[in-house]
Order: structure tokens, then C-alpha cells, then sequence
């Protein structure tokens, strides 16, 4: 951990000028007994064993104990996934004359290994890898861009689903606000990643009384694991030269302090390792935010992969004119456009708003003489009756198992006789996805009485249709 930076230091005053400036050694504006019973109040974090996965960014060596040691501990008792990022090296954190930046980078990395293995074996797993970015520390909101593509990469090499943890966007110090920001930022890419803010330096500087109303709302109590409770002192002992003066005096300090000028004297390692922690838990953005900065997202209209997928999703289809259809999913409405010119009633959906006003502006443009409904609704949102075609195109990788299998249910409780699904889905990784277009197509195609009638696959599109048994086209239109 780095101390937030004195506002006497020139560092500082790159800073807005509304900015906190505290210190360790000062007496903090929460004490144990106001987060015990701020605690108490709030609802219990449902456990890291619903987790699929957890990215823990520490923007110095000691914050993932510091800030995020209850949640790190209750990850590894559950047996989840876990990586940890370490944003900086830590290098800033004491005066070049009294060490070396280089030697004390490898002085924190090395108390960081120690107190991984403290916390793992008390769990019984093995110690969660760690990914080294190097960031200078004290500069990290100069590289938040790089560092939320780093956090976004990761993420894509952990379960979907997968939590990214990060400090308060409102921490107080730049680099652990920063990284707050990015871990932010690269969720927004991850429709399916939650973030998860821990508090490092917020009760120095604020108690819980005065949280802000929409902070206070995301708060929750983490009991951390009874087994786990007794080791998070020594977790955070690891960090020497944070909690002694064995690599002298930190950068904001006066060694007249005496055992006050560690950077964590005993008070507030004691406050960061209590049984109740708390946590500010937010959901998954979803697609809201990507429609927020982009009207079509996906590049639907530009591409001519989109138009080319359209066209032979428009060939395939078994029929001329069908009489009602149902697309979940529609987007913008680039294919219900198309679909509502073969059909006499459709309804289309999409849980995001954004897209839901854009499809119903381009459909009622269009001039479709079919009777066209565009719904803002999810998969779950099945609109009643039955179908004799259902369209699922970029869809089914991004729906959770309960809601595929819903989906999978619905489909064929509503598909009428002779009716289909047609499924489009592109072939490469997805990056949110919970499976891949074959393991969506398989299981549409292993319904009872289910068949594939047509498939057509390339380097980048999966399309199938699928149903119950029928006739061919050609059998239905002159061999019969």
C-alpha cells in the first residue's frame, strides 16, 4: 500500500482540488465499533461459492489483504478460480535514499507471495496466480486505459461470469481510485461481470453515516469464513515493509512518530481484518452500456458479414411467408426488418431500451405490412400463444444455463406443427458467452422429436433449423 499523497507534495496538486488528504497515523473517521455495527445492518453477501470466478486488482502489494483479504479468504475456502493483479509494483511507497525503488518493488512482490501462501494453505488451495502489470505506482491513472484493457483480456481467461474486484472509486488515494475506475471500465465490455468495490483508506476518511445514498444501497456484510478469520493479521504481518521500519520511513512520514510512522500501524490493520468487512457489490452493467455509447454496438448496419448472415438466414428459411414469428433478442432490428416482410404477425424483444427504440423506429420506417409488436423484454418475458417460426440469432451464448434451458422449454412448448427454429450464431469465442454456437445448436437439435432440417456453417456463422420431423421443401411443394 501506498499512502495517498500529502497535498504539499507536487504529485498532489495534479490531483483535483477537492481530494482527501489523510494519513494512517491520524485517527480514523470509523472506528471499530461504527463498521461492526454498520455491518449488522446490512444484508449478508450471498458467498463466494456463487461465484464462478474472481479477479481481485490491487493497485500496490498488500491491498488484496488490506482491502479485499475477507473476500480473497472466502474465495479460496469456497474453491473458486482466483487471479490477482497486481496493478504496481509498489516501488513509491518509502523515499529513494532510504531504499531503492527496484530493490523495494522486490521486497513487495515478495511479501506478496508470502502472504498468498499465509491465506492458501489456511484454505487448503493452491497459492491463486498472480499477473504483474508494473504500472509506476503513483501513475496509475495515467495507464487506466491500458490497465482496463488488461483487466478486460483477463477476464476472458477466467469462467464467464467471473467477479472482478477493485478499490473504491471514492477510496481516496489516485491509484486505488483509478483502478476502481478501470475495473469499472472493463466490466462495461463484459456484459456478465459484476464489480465488486472493497474499501482500503475509505473509513480513514469517512463513516459510514455519511456514505452517498447510492454507495450505501450496493453495501453489504461479508462474514468471513470461520477457519479464515484467524488469518488475515498474519496475511497482512507478511507486508514488513508496510507494517515496520525495516526499509525505513514511508515517503509522508516523520520517523519522530515512532511506531506510528508504519504505514499500517496496529489500529488500522485491526479496523482490515475484522470478522464483518464490508463490500459494495454492482451487477452486472449488461448491455445497457454498450448501447449507451453506441447505437449499433455490433456494427450491424456497416458490415457486410451482418448483411451476408441476414441473407442466408433469409434463404434458409423453409417457407415463403410464415404466420407468426417470434425473434427474442432482436437488437436494433437489422433482421426484423427483413423477417417482417415473410411473415403476418411478428413479435420481436430485447431487454435493452436503447435497442428496443431503435428497431421499433427502423420497422415502423420500413413501412412492413405484416403486424410487427417490439417488446423491452427479457427471454423469460415469453409472449403467449404459438409460433410456427422462432428466430434465435447472437443469442443463446449470452443466456445464463436457467434461462437457455427456459428458453429451450418454451420452444418447444410453442412451436406449432411444422413449425421451426432457426439459429444463428457466430462460430469464434465469446468473450460474455456461457457456451458456443455448437453446444447451443446441439441442444435445440436434442429436443424430443427435434431434428436439423438445414444447416450451413463457415469459418465465422453457425444456421440451423431445426424442429420436429417434417417433409423437405421440395416434398412439400411438388413431390409429394
Amino acid at each position: 500500500m501506498t499512502e495517498p499523497t500529502p497535498a504539499t507534495d507536487p504529485a498532489a496538486d495534479a490531483e483535483s482540488a477537492g481530494e482527501r488528504t489523510f494519513s494512517g497515523a491520524q485517527a480514523p473517521a470509523a472506528s471499530g465499533t461504527d463498521l461492526d455495527a454498520f455491518a449488522a445492518a446490512l444484508p449478508t453477501w450471498p458467498g463466494a461459492e456463487a461465484l464462478p470466478g474472481l479477479l481481485i486488482a490491487a493497485p500496490h502489494p498488500d491491498d488484496e489483504i488490506a482491502g479485499a483479504g475477507g473476500l480473497l479468504a472466502a474465495a479460496l475456502d469456497a474453491g473458486i478460480p482466483v487471479r490477482l493483479v497486481a496493478v504496481t509494483d509498489g516501488e513509491g511507497s518509502h523515499p529513494p535514499e532510504a531504499i531503492d525503488p527496484a530493490e523495494l518493488a522486490a521486497v513487495r512482490r515478495s511479501e506478496t507471495a508470502a502472504a498468498l501462501q499465509v491465506v492458501a494453505a489456511a484454505a487448503g488451495r493452491p497459492v491463486p496466480p498472480v499477473t504483474r502489470l508494473s504500472i509506476p505506482d503513483g501513475a496509475v491513472a495515467e495507464h487506466e486505459e491500458t490497465l482496463a484493457g488488461r483487466l478486460a483480456e483477463l477476464l476472458d481467461e477466467l469462467p464467464t461470469g467471473t467477479w472482478i474486484a477493485a478499490p473504491l472509486r471514492t477510496d481516496g488515494h489516485p491509484d486505488h481510485d483509478a483502478t476502481g475506475r478501470a475495473a469499472f471500465a472493463a466490466a462495461a465490455t463484459r456484459p456478465t461481470c459484476p464489480v465488486v468495490e472493497y474499501p482500503v483508506w475509505l473509513w480513514q476518511h469517512t463513516p459510514p453515516t455519511a456514505l452517498p445514498g447510492d454507495l450505501a444501497a450496493a453495501a453489504v456484510r461479508l462474514d468471513v469464513p470461520e477457519r479464515m478469520r484467524a488469518v488475515l493479521p498474519g496475511a497482512l504481518a507478511c507486508f514488513r515493509s508496510q507494517v515496520s521500519l525495516d526499509c525505513g520511513v514511508a515517503v509522508d512520514r516523520d520517523r519522530a512518530a515512532g511506531p506510528e510512522a508504519v504505514v499500517l500501524p496496529a489500529r488500522v490493520r485491526e479496523r482490515m481484518c475484522r470478522d464483518r468487512q464490508v463490500l459494495f457489490v454492482h451487477p452486472a452493467a449488461g448491455f445497457d452500456d454498450l448501447y449507451r455509447h453506441a447505437d449499433d454496438p455490433w456494427s450491424v448496419g456497416q458490415r457486410w458479414y451482418e448483411r451476408r448472415r441476414a441473407a442466408l438466414i433469409m434463404a434458409m428459411l423453409p417457407k415463403p411467408r410464415f404466420d407468426r414469428v417470434f425473434e427474442p433478442g432482436c437488437s436494433i432490428g437489422m433482421l426484423s426488418e427483413q423477417l417482417a416482410g415473410r411473415c403476418e404477425e411478428l413479435i420481436c424483444a430485447d431487454v435493452v431500451p436503447a435497442a428496443v427504440h431503435a428497431a421499433r423506429q427502423r420497422l415502423r420506417a420500413s413501412g412492413a405490412g405484416a403486424s410487427v409488436e417490439v417488446r423491452c423484454a427479457g427471454i423469460e418475458d415469453w409472449p403467449a400463444g404459438s409460433f410456427d417460426l422462432i428466430v434465435i440469432s447472437e443469442l443463446a451464448y449470452y443466456l445464463s444455463d436457467a434461462s437457455f434451458h427456459g428458453f429451450l422449454t418454451a420452444a418447444a412448448a410453442s412451436l406449432r406443427p411444422g413449425g421451426v427454429v432457426l439459429a444463428a450464431h457466430w462460430r469464434h469465442p465469446v468473450p460474455a458467452g456461457f457456451r458456443s454456437a455448437e453446444s447451443a445448436h446441439a441442444a435445440l437439435a436434442g429436443i424430443d422429436g427435434w431434428t436439423r432440417h438445414a444447416s450451413y456453417r463457415d469459418a465465422d456463422v453457425l444456421i440451423d433449423v431445426i424442429g420436429p420431423d417434417a417433409p423437405s421443401v421440395a416434398s412439400q411443394e411438388f413431390f409429394g
